[in-house]
């Protein structure tokens, strides 16, 4: 790790990461070899590239003449034709403007994909299904790319519906050598930008596989390639692929490859810059060997019940799931931030990248998922709770999946993680658990314990004080080896209940994590072993107090309210109230919370950057019509109409910085 830092300028990337000339300065006056630019801003950069290799100081990446012709998206297609690489259909050629880039769209035959041709990482690029969405989606494109990019040159093409997005990863050296790695799958994405990646691809067999790593190689030496990079294609369920783009630079994702590989490809761009050919096992067979399977989740500052919107602010709690590698069983975080450190509207709104590996696909996702419930993130949302439905998703489990997974199996959008009856008994049992543990050291300290000493008779509440209320009745076993649970509603019409044997129960109050050990089965011994020994993962000599042969289940406490808990389970957040019969007995009496009525105005759904006003005071406005053009995290949104309905005020202006839910304008009653 890095040991110093310094200042490139203010927070917005134009005025910092973007400044060529004082990044470079800085190298000199460390005396630095070589500059790694990352994953973007400079990393794509020829000019950039050029100028720190004319100081004399290796660009650890491609050299200018691949990085400006792959680099732009309408050259690299004509490119990848002439080495023999399947192309999709579209336009050869720069689109100049928003009518004849629905001329183009017409001829073409829709849908079609709309994108930057220096654009990545999902920005400026957009689908159209009509007329109106290609004339709308090029010119938000051309603004986001040269936001992003600098350059908002555009091109159209097919957009091949029901795909699976596919990458291979290439490393080439100064001397005509090409290794390619096996594929990854990267089709879990919304707004374009993957969210979920695994390698290799549940879809590629070995035929499909070396035919797209060999179509990667010729491309490579057409265009005299070095160090590290990913050919991007597009794959049918019928394995007909296309290629899409390739991105001169690493990529984020590129751990789930070096898992299944066993290489680091971030040491042989480096020795690759250094001048060193590639090793002598690429150099005899350059389609690259795999074992096992890995999977990657990208954690976002984002709020994926209020459609992925961006979300800023302190990390106040920040806690990563124990980092492990034992025979063949890995979990890996790569990260930047820390605990009181700030996500900011500058840049993305990535946290970090959570991988595992394990022998086989089902354990890697297992793992995942465990290592999952372990992440503790709070001060401003993000999308644990969504990354854990994806992997107890059953389409995603099964592998049978495409770039239309998000669309298909959240129509409504997500709308949290739903618990099915034996996972809520298991969420109710954990909070009376909770309950009992603080009641007792309550007694231990000198405080007068609550009437029913034993608390064998409680109400639990799921989902506030207006949620689904159960009795619950404890009962220790006489040898004192369990707590056995037993639920049942309250509320008429209401299903559920059962009962539950907890076994163990690891919580000290005011943790934000417990561990509960319930009488059943596990469902994977890997994850299992995960959540009962965290860091010592493997090790023998973790204390396991006699309840070794149970699942063992993470829980996270959020909070602690008045009447009980908000915990997370499993991804799902619920709050969960405690309370004795006669409590709540009388819990009818407490009045509902007051609801605001936010109807009649259009408020901010992210902090962020008003770039236009659509419409005045007294304007006639109809469901769906654009209203403003909000830019966070370098990605445009547009706000539009819900209703029809009459303008009565406008309060801020273009330009403005706007925070979340701050009121941009009013309608009339």
């Amino acid at each position: 790790m890095a040991d110093e830092a310094y200042c490139v300028g203010g927070p917005r990337s134009a005025d910092s990461y973007l400044q060529m000339e004082r990044i470079l300065d800085i190298a000199k006056k460390t005396g630095a070899q070589g500059i790694h630019p990352g994953y973007g801003f400079l990393s794509e950069n020829a000019k950039f590239a050029d100028m720190v290799e004319s100081n004399g100081i290796a660009f650890i990446g491609p050299s200018s003449k691949p990085m400006n012709l792959m680099g732009d998206k309408i050259n690299s297609k004509k490119i990848a034709s002439d080495a023999k690489c399947y192309i999709i259909p579209g336009y050869e050629g720069e689109v100049p403007d928003a009518e004849t880039c629905v001329k183009l769209a017409n001829d073409i035959g829709y849908p079609v994909m709309v994108k930057a041709s220096a654009g990545g990482g999902g920005k400026g690029m957009r689908v159209a299904y009509n007329e109106s969405e290609a004339h709308e989606a090029f010119q938000i494109c051309k603004n986001e790319a040269m936001s992003s990019f600098g350059d908002d040159r555009m091109l159209i093409e097919r957009f091949i519906e029901d795909p699976h997005h596919i990458e291979i990863q290439v490393v080439a050296d100064s001397y005509g050598n090409v290794a390619a790695f096996p594929e990854r799958e990267c089709s879990v994405q919304r707004r374009n930008q993957k969210v979920v990646e695994e390698a290799p691809s549940c879809l590629i067999d070995p035929e499909t596989r070396q035919k797209m790593q060999d179509q990667a190689i010729q491309l490579c030496k057409a265009v005299g390639y070095r160090s590290a990079g990913t050919i991007e294609m597009l794959c049918d369920n019928n394995k007909n692929f296309y290629f899409l783009e390739m991105n001169t630079r690493l990529q984020v994702e590129h751990p789930i490859t070096e898992l299944i590989s066993g290489e680091d490809l971030v040491e042989l761009m480096i020795r690759v810059a250094a001048g060193e050919k590639l090793p002598q096992k690429f150099l005899d067979c350059p389609y690259v060997p795999f074992s096992g399977w890995a999977v990657e989740s990208r954690v976002y500052a984002e709020n994926p019940l209020r459609n992925f919107l961006p979300s800023i602010g302190p990390l106040n709690t920040y806690k990563q799931p124990p980092a492990i590698s034992h025979e063949g069983n890995v979990v890996r975080v790569d990260t930047g931030v820390f605990e009181g450190g700030v996500i900011s509207m500058y840049y993305d709104p990535m946290i970090a990248k959570l991988a595992t590996r394990a022998n086989d696909r089902a354990t890697a996702v297992s793992l995942m998922e465990a290592s999952l419930a372990h992440y503790v993130v709070e001060g401003l949302d993000n999308n644990l709770c969504f990354l854990y439905d994806i992997m107890r998703n059953e389409k995603f489990r099964s592998g049978h999946y495409s770039t239309k997974f998000i669309e298909e199996e959240y129509p409504e959008g997500f709308q949290g993680v739903h618990l099915n009856a034996a996972e809520t008994n298991e969420l109710i049992a954990s909070a009376v658990s909770m309950h009992q543990a603080t009641n007792e050291l309550r007694q231990r300290n000198g405080e007068m314990p609550e009437e029913g000493d034993n608390y064998q008779h409680l109400v639990a509440v799921v989902g506030g004080p207006q949620g689904v209320a159960y009795n619950v009745v404890t009962q220790y076993a006489p040898d004192g080896s369990g707590l056995d649970v037993q639920i049942h509603p309250i509320s008429e019409g209401s299903t559920g209940g059962g009962s539950v044997c907890i076994v163990g129960f690891d919580y000290t109050p005011g943790a934000h994590m417990a561990r509960a050990f319930f009488d059943k089965d596990c469902d994977d011994a890997t994850s299992n072993e995960y959540n009962l020994k965290g860091a010592d993962f493997g090790s023998p000599d973790v204390e396991q107090d006699g309840s070794e042969n149970a699942a063992v289940e993470i829980v996270q406490v959020v909070a602690t309210t008045v009447e009980g808990y908000r915990l997370r389970y499993k991804g799902s957040e619920q709050e969960v109230l405690v309370r004795t019969p006669r409590e709540h007995e009388l819990s009818v009496h407490m009045h509902a919370p007051e609801k605001k009525d936010y109807s009649n105005m259009l408020r901010c759904p992210m902090p962020g950057t008003l770039i236009s006003i659509a419409v005045e005071p007294g304007q006639h406005v109809v469901e769906g019509q654009e209203l403003a053009v909000v830019e966070a995290m370098k990605m445009q949104n547009i706000l539009r109409a819900p209703k029809n309905a009459v303008v009565k005020a406008v309060h801020c202006t273009a330009g403005s910085n706007l925070k979340n839910d701050q009121m941009i304008l009013e309608y009339e009653e």
